[in-house]
């Protein structure tokens, strides 16, 4: 009964073995653990091969010879698997060294090789039994050590490792198998051959079924689910914004997906990684950092590719990553964290010592893991960014409207259509008293009635200068309005600014009425007080008296001060405000007026004046009487401020679009610390040299005044105590129109 059990079960047993052998080499034949699944296979195919030949021959009675060499088939293929399922189970637990392939293939030679030996030297059966089913294994004691040894080994290996496996079928089939040979040395007879035979095929069965489905068919199975699985974790991951709560779930999903015992997720900051978060790992190793380069993460970071390690302790040899590594950790997987093309982290997971081990399709899945979880990542830093500039933004727009609303400068934004988009509390109580509506448009009647500007002005001074002021007003009150361009991706416009000038108007005209009762009501006066000293010096000739003749000059020194201190008062603001007489001027004609004008100053200063005018130059546009007072004060200025023997030079030249007027004298220059407020009205400099130096103050503000309305300007160079140089440019007006005044002149 058993001899024809065995006999079905071994002929099941080789066509199935032989099936799987094929599928196994077909999907993948480089994967070491194919390969002696594949030795240890076919070890078994040679195994129940020879038993079945060797039940057939027996049971038929074949020759003696027949059945020595059927036997011989069994006993090396006993013998092979018995290596096979050794090296088999070393690969599953991982166990093996980098040589380890070339040393288990050198067994299995040796092994066979003296097996071969033994049983073609001393006979593996004796053909003058009668019964040829007895086998000499007990003649046979080496053979015995070497399957006790690799079986023994084999047990060892699984019972150490027994957490290790994925699969308990692969587990209990290596146990049982390994038991089944151990059967075979109970009994030397067939039988108990025989029985050991069908106890290691269903076992080897039984693993050939666990290991085809852990490496083929639950790797497709899960590559079907795969994308699913991902998109599970991927919102697991995602629904989460904030950075600590994101670094927890992609923690926690990886160590649930791989089904580790520990994981560890290390950030990038400032070229060093550091860890931030721990999942089953000791808080204190939090905040830990490693450099590029340094330990398994600061290789994987550094070179961008995951790494995946059997055994922490064993297969690296490098800086360890946290402390006791080597001893604690088991099978690991160091993913990068990857966000476009910057590294930004790396993901770490741990299995024990006495844990499971990874494999290449849990590489692949962290991997996939990894690249969501650095997009999650990378969005949780954009998010944190964002809602920091948006609070930065608020917190800003908060303190713009606080200053706003407080101004008591009115602030208007418009758009194209004249529609106001944005108004502060003043204008809107402002706006809201003249039209009723703070929405109003200004183009409304009540609004457009009591502002008279220019649209065409406005634009055309807003593009050439950026901005345009102008007068308004509203409300009965006089606001100084500055306009700029609105240009935002939301709007485009205008934003005006309007300050009150009320007051200042108000002090304006004050100030006005004070300069006209001065130019009336202290300029006669102060005439018919000179008038009286004349007489009184006429008087004076006929009865000479020397006192009152001392008194009365110094009379007419101080009233004729008074009067060169009111004439400039009202240069000053005719200059400013006054409307001038536009002409062609020729420059060289304005210096020669001038000079001519000094003549009585150079000979009492004995200073030496000197000119320097080219025969033709471009005219300038502009009001001669005031251009003239401009280079009369310049050179007045300069003669005052030389000692005696000292040279002041006058000349002219064309640069560019403008005519330039310079000034040099060698007197005692102008410090430094006095050069921005020289053109102040008032101002005089006080320095050592100047205390004969007579004089109001007003003289060069007059110049600069007179400058600028007519669009040119006025600069000066010096150094104390060798002279200064004052320069004037003034646009020079087209040729054609000088050609016409010259010719209007001669008719």
């Amino acid at each position: 009964m058993l001899d024809t059990l065995t006999i079905i079960v071994n002929g099941i047993t080789l066509s199935l073995a032989f099936g799987i052998l094929l599928i196994v080499l077909w999907y993948d034949v480089r994967k070491l653990l194919h390969q002696f699944f594949a030795v240890f296979l076919l070890m078994v195919l040679v195994w129940n091969g020879g038993a079945l030949l060797t039940q057939a021959a027996t049971l038929i009675g074949m020759d003696a010879t027949l059945v020595r060499g059927t036997v011989l088939m069994m006993e090396l293929g006993f013998s092979g698997a018995s290596v096979g399922v050794f090296a088999l189970t070393t690969v599953l637990v991982r166990a093996q060294t980098r040589s380890f392939a070339a040393l288990a293939y050198l067994s299995l030679a040796f092994v066979l090789g003296y097996r071969l030996f033994v049983s073609v030297g001393a006979g593996v059966v004796n053909p003058t039994l009668d019964a040829p089913r007895l086998l000499n294994f007990q003649l046979q004691p080496l053979l015995v050590v070497f399957y006790l040894v690799f079986d023994g080994t084999t047990l060892y290996l699984i019972w150490r490792n027994r957490r290790r496996f994925r699969s308990q079928g692969i587990l209990s089939g290596i146990a049982i198998f390994v038991l089944g040979q151990s059967l075979s040395f109970l009994n030397p007879e067939l039988q108990a051959f025989a029985l050991a035979t069908l106890v290691s095929s269903v076992a080897g069965l039984v693993m050939s079924f666990a290991i085809l489905r852990q490496e083929i068919i639950n790797p497709l199975t899960e590559r079907m689910s795969q994308v699913e699985a991902i998109h599970r974790v991927s919102l697991a991951i995602t629904s989460q914004i904030a950075l600590d709560t994101v670094l927890d779930q992609i923690a926690v999903q990886a160590a649930k997906w791989l089904g580790a015992e520990a994981t560890g997720i290390w950030l990038l900051e400032n070229g060093r990684l550091e860890l931030t978060t721990v999942h089953n790992l000791p808080t204190q190793y939090l905040h830990r950092q490693v450099g590029l380069g340094q330990g398994v993460i600061g290789t994987v970071a550094q070179s961008r590719q995951i790494m995946h390690l059997d055994n922490y302790g064993r297969d690296w040899q490098g800086v360890q990553d946290l402390p006791l590594a080597r001893e604690t950790f088991g099978s690991v997987i160091a993913a990068p964290l990857s966000y476009r093309e910057d590294t930004i982290g790396v993901l770490l997971v741990i299995a024990s010592r006495e844990g499971r081990m990874f494999d290449r399709d849990d590489v692949y899945q962290l991997d996939l893991l990894g690249a969501q979880a650095a997009v999650a990542i990378a969005n949780s830093h954009l998010f944190a960014e964002q809602r920091a500039l948006a609070q930065a933004v608020e917190l800003s727009r908060s303190q713009m409207d606080t200053v706003l609303s407080s101004t008591p400068s009115l602030v208007i934004a418009i758009n194209r259509d004249f529609e106001i988009v944005f108004t502060n509390l003043a204008a809107r109580n402002l706006l809201r008293e003249i039209t009723g509506n703070d929405s109003a448009k200004l183009r409304d009647d009540a609004v457009r009635s009591n502002v008279s500007l220019s649209l065409r002005t406005m634009l055309r001074a807003i593009k050439s200068s950026g901005r345009y002021t102008t007068e308004l007003i509203l409300g009965g009150q006089v606001f100084l309005c500055t306009i700029t361009e609105l240009n935002t991706p939301n709007e485009k416009g205008f934003v005006a600014i309007l300050n009150d000038i009320t007051q200042l108007k108000e002090l304006d005209r004050m100030k006005n009425e004070m300069v006209r009762m001065t130019s009336h009501d202290l300029k006669n006066p102060l005439q018919a007080a000179l008038a009286n000293v004349d007489l009184a010096k006429d008087e004076l000739l006929q009865q000479p008296n020397p006192e009152i003749e001392l008194s009365l000059d110094v009379i007419e020194r101080q009233l004729n001060r008074m009067n060169r201190i009111i004439r400039g008062i009202l240069d000053v603001e005719r200059a400013r405000t006054g409307v001038f007489t536009f002409s062609p001027n020729d420059p060289a004609a304005l210096i020669r007026q001038a000079v001519d004008e000094l003549q009585h100053l150079v000979q009492t200063s004995k200073v030496n004046l000197v000119t320097n005018i080219p025969e033709r130059l471009p005219h300038v546009l502009g009001d001669t009487e005031q251009l003239k007072q401009a280079i009369v004060n310049l050179l007045e200025n300069a003669l005052k401020f030389t000692p005696q023997g000292g040279t002041v030079s006058a000349s002219v030249r064309a640069s560019g679009s403008f005519v330039r007027f310079s000034i040099h004298d060698t007197g005692i220059g102008i410090p430094a610390a006095a050069g921005e407020r020289v053109f102040d009205r008032f101002y005089r400099v006080n320095q050592s040299g100047t205390e004969h130096v007579t004089g109001s103050g007003l003289g060069l503000s007059l110049v600069k005044a007179i400058v600028e309305q007519h669009q040119g300007r006025v600069w000066f160079t010096s150094q104390p105590g060798q002279g200064t140089e004052f320069f004037v440019e003034l646009p020079v007006v087209s040729s054609s129109l000088t050609d016409e005044v010259e010719a209007d002149g001669m008719k």
